[in-house]
């Protein structure tokens, strides 16, 4: 029986654990920090709704049935071995996806925060409570999401945007960034453009690179992302200049054969996404089973696909492959439907990649409009 080690239970970890978990010829082991799948696109919502995070967790013994959970702290990972805490665990396969760090990028981070996890949200959510001026730093598809659920759930909350861009959403279709903009403006959020925040002083007072001062209470930081690949023993060895962990058309580590890596953490040219981090998975896990039958490898092979942006709960984003962009009440439904059928499906063994679920909905949703 070939063992096979997991790195990380988000969407590409979780999925290809599922989808191994059901396959007789393999022991899989699935290291994560916490024992839960926990759907990320929602996590924001948990700000002003605590009790929300348990609707979008599902725990791993409850679809990995076959599959070992271990919550030991990782130390170290090499071509032949994974190190915890507190055992040293060898492999015949390897499937790195432990995600990218969201740092701040400021010496002073004094009631400066980010949104990484539920448990995160339900603690930033008691300070914002208390906030009378918001800050929030960056304004890609996190910053614009959780600017639009803050001013639907606390409009009495002063709220200033810093985007060091000159649209909101830059990397999508102008029609998308100008609706964020406009809907975000019509709710008195103060918006800054073509700055970026470099100072934080004492525990109010932020600056930016041309001088302009802001006073917040609380700062959300929503800009930029580091691959922190800490673990890889020889790292410099498998990552590029960004320390993303370099992949070949196969999502195998170069340099290896039986290392393969999945999800944010790796250098393939793309939007960092749920859906792609699945498609990870499944590429990965039909490599493995090429691997084992002497068969020909499967090539991944990146694409567009459809993304939803929510502003509040009862409002959002649509983007199509096809740059065409739809707005309002349509695709904040698609959303809450996904999510309720992505979650549903974890807790089943079924198993429907989440761009066929954004199909599915949209062909839906467009029937009945």
């Amino acid at each position: 029986m070939k063992k096979i080690i997991i790195l990380g239970g988000g969407f590409c970890g979780a999925l290809a654990a599922k989808k191994l978990n059901v396959l007789p010829d393999f022991q899989v082991i699935l290291i994560d920090k916490k024992n839960y799948f926990e759907y990320t696109p929602s996590i924001h919502r948990i700000i002003f709704d605590s009790k929300y995070h348990k609707k979008i967790i599902v725990p791993f013994k409850n679809f990995l049935k076959r599959t070992r959970i271990v919550t030991d702290k990782l130390l170290e990972v090499t071509e032949k071995h994974v190190k915890t805490a507190k055992e040293t665990l060898n492999f015949d396969y390897l499937i790195v996806c432990t995600g990218i760090d969201y740092p701040v990028f400021l010496e002073n981070k004094t009631n400066v925060y980010t949104l990484k996890s539920g448990s995160e949200a339900t603690r930033i959510g008691k300070y914002i409570c208390k906030s009378k001026n918001l800050l929030i730093v960056g304004g890609g598809l996190v910053g614009t999401e959780i600017t639009g659920e803050l001013i639907t759930k606390a409009p009495k909350v002063n709220v200033t945007l810093v985007h060091p861009k000159e649209r909101l959403l830059e990397r999508n279709p102008v029609k998308a960034s100008t609706y964020a903009e406009n809907f975000l403006k019509a709710h008195n959020v103060k918006i800054i453009f073509g700055e970026r925040v470099k100072k934080h002083k004492g525990k109010k007072t932020y600056l930016t690179d041309k001088g302009k001062k802001i006073v917040a209470d609380t700062a959300l930081w929503c800009a930029g992302i580091r691959y922190n690949p800490w673990f890889m023993k020889n790292k410099e060895k498998f990552c590029d200049e960004r320390s993303a962990l370099k992949v070949n058309n196969y999502l195998q580590l170069e340099g290896t054969k039986n290392i393969f890596v999945g999800g944010d953490i790796n250098n393939v040219k793309e939007e960092k996404t749920a859906q792609n981090a699945e498609r990870h998975a499944h590429t990965i896990v039909r490599n493995i089973l090429c691997l084992e039958r002497k068969e020909t490898l499967k090539k991944y092979i990146p694409k567009s696909a459809p993304l939803v942006i929510s502003l509040g709960d009862h409002n959002a984003i649509l983007t199509l492959p096809n740059k065409k962009v739809i707005t309002g009440r349509l695709p904040a439904l698609i959303k809450h439907a996904i999510e309720k059928l992505v979650l549903s499906e974890y807790k089943t063994s079924i198993i429907t990649p989440i761009s066929k679920v954004f199909a599915k909905m949209v062909d839906l949703f467009a029937k009945k409009s």
